[in-house]
């Protein structure tokens, strides 16, 4: 049986690395006494695929990992988040059947952080989202250039003491803490990076819709 959890990433769990998240949760799934599926070979593993990756130091409440176990999804839920680690925390789970292949489905993702003093830009800021054009340097390995990143926003939009973004995530991805300290930088304001919560997933739809992840995996379970 196909099975996707959504979960916390949060707390110390915010600065661990995709590969120590596989063991966390391997481990966890072992303590609850779940039957997960493995791979096979010389060195068989269990089959946990997770979504696209975290940033380091970003929280979330809205992570996905699929597993195959003959478990049903409520029980699921609930025997995970006994022995959950804390940080790691069971949101919902889901009994799709077909595999969701959620990150190569993931095409974007919704966050927030805390700024101040952003107000007085506000049009320039909201407005970027209908520029044709909007570049900003990029660094990787100690070498600069500028990246067109237009295509890359969905939406953006400010709150008293908030800076909301809809950006590019899974195969193509704007990463939201470069983004948010490249605003911070430019306009003029207050926001950390390590303040970011990323809260909604999207896939696109037949239509070429944004779609939120959760109604995606619910039409799946149809």
């Amino acid at each position: 049986m196909i099975l996707v959890l959504k979960y916390y990433k949060r707390g110390n769990m915010a600065y661990i690395s995709h590969i120590d998240l596989l063991r966390h949760f391997t481990r966890a799934f072992r303590r609850a006494g779940f039957e997960i599926e493995y791979s096979e070979g010389f060195n068989p593993h269990m089959l946990i695929n997770l979504g696209t990756p975290l940033p380091l130091g970003i929280s979330s409440s809205s992570e996905y990992l699929t597993v195959r176990a003959n478990v049903g999804k409520q029980e699921f839920l609930e025997r995970y988040n006994e022995v959950a680690p804390q940080g790691l925390e069971g949101v919902a789970s889901f009994a799709p059947k077909v595999n969701p292949n959620i990150a190569g489905r993931t095409v974007a993702a919704d966050y927030a952080v805390k700024q101040r003093g952003a107000e007085v830009h506000r049009k320039e800021i909201e407005g970027i989202v209908n520029l044709a054009s909007f570049e900003m340097p990029i660094t990787k390995k100690g070498e600069t250039t500028v990246k067109e990143v237009a295509p890359l926003i969905n939406a953006i939009k400010l709150y008293p003491d908030s800076l909301n973004l809809c950006l590019a995530a899974g195969n193509t991805t704007l990463r939201p803490d470069k983004f948010v300290e490249y605003l911070a930088d430019k306009f003029g304001f207050e926001a950390r990076a390590i303040d970011l919560w990323k809260y909604e997933q999207y896939v696109r739809n037949d239509k070429g819709v944004l779609l939120e992840m959760d109604k995606y995996l619910a039409g799946l379970e149809e």
